[in-house]
């Protein structure tokens, strides 16, 4: 049979709410009372709710990360940045909790609702965001990790997505490129208005224009049928394409091969992705790199900071880096 708070009152000589006050840190007790409390706790092996609350510190010790996770193929690209927190929140002595559903809000107001967390690490972050305007309702200490049109005085981690775009943009332009085509995201990515999609999009397709270049876009579903649909259809749009961001890690390894078999062997890549897929490439190419790593890691960074009443910056962005291969 579990022990309860009323076990460890009758243990100690002291009330229930006596219990609960040591728990909760909510009232002034003796610091003997606390130490009886304390040695029946330990003694009977008590376990209190995740919202009573670690003793003293009043705090569980656990962060949540807010991912919807993407089911198929295209799920390999959230895993690093996956590892990359645990490692961080391990680092910082935290625990993390994972909240994979897909809207989000309801499992953040529970989690956050019964103390079963410290913090939130908000991902996939969307231009309209509900869950960073719950955040700052609930008046939890919280994290974004992408860029909203308004983070609700939120602090937020990110990479300079817009500055990514126009990296690479304007590198094709500096090799002379005038037609241009821009392979995105999955189609449903930006349907659902995901910050880091748009921002890149469209800091790539506002410098080529600005430049006087030619430029389209679409999306591509993460299959090699995607594939050979999306570059189709550029390739129909713009005959005259000579050069394309690429901004799908998913479908990066496909694009040149399903290029040759168009005819189209010349037309200049630069992607936008982590440096290892364009490491597993057979024939590198030019990139603009996303250390996504370094992401997971800052923004875990700036949450642990706030658990400790550190002041945070309220933008931290990550500079784009040009890799020419």
């Amino acid at each position: 049979m579990a022990v309860t708070i009323a076990d460890v009152a009758r243990h100690a000589g002291v009330s229930r709410s006596t219990v609960s006050y040591v728990l909760s840190g909510n009232r002034s007790i003796s610091p003997e009372t606390i130490a009886r409390v304390e040695a029946s706790i330990a003694e009977l092996q008590f376990r209190p709710h995740a919202g009573a609350r670690s003793i003293r510190t009043r705090r569980s010790g656990v962060i949540a990360m807010a991912l919807p996770l993407v089911h198929g193929p295209h799920n390999q690209v959230q895993m690093p940045y996956v590892w990359a927190a645990l490692t961080a929140a391990q680092d910082a002595g935290l625990k993390l909790l994972m909240l994979t559903d897909d809207d989000g809000t309801s499992a953040i107001r529970d989690a956050v609702g019964t103390a079963l967390v410290d913090g939130v690490m908000l991902m996939e972050v969307q231009q309209k965001d509900p869950r960073a305007k719950l955040l700052r309702t609930l008046q939890c200490p919280a994290v974004l990790v992408g860029t909203p049109d308004n983070p609700y005085g939120l602090p937020y981690v990110d990479f300079d997505f817009v500055a990514c775009g126009r990296a690479a943009a304007e590198h094709i332009v500096e090799r002379g490129h005038t037609h241009v085509g821009f392979l995105g995201q999955h189609p449903e990515t930006y349907r659902r208005g995901a910050a880091y999609a748009a921002h890149a999009r469209d800091g790539a397709l506002d410098a080529l224009r600005e430049q006087g270049a030619a430029a389209t876009w679409t999306p591509c579903l993460p299959t090699a049928g995607g594939v050979v649909d999306a570059l189709g259809e550029l390739l129909e749009r713009d005959p005259d394409i000579t050069a394309m961001v690429v901004y799908n890690e998913w479908a990066l390894p496909l694009v040149a091969d399903r290029l040759a078999g168009l005819g189209r062997p010349d037309v200049d890549i630069v992607a936008i992705c982590p440096d290892d897929a364009v490491d597993r490439l057979t024939t590198p190419v030019t990139s603009v790199s996303l250390p996504v790593e370094e992401l997971a890691r800052t923004a875990v960074q700036r949450l642990a900071g706030l658990l400790n009443n550190e002041v945070q910056p309220s933008v931290t962005m990550l500079a784009p880096l040009l890799k020419v291969r």
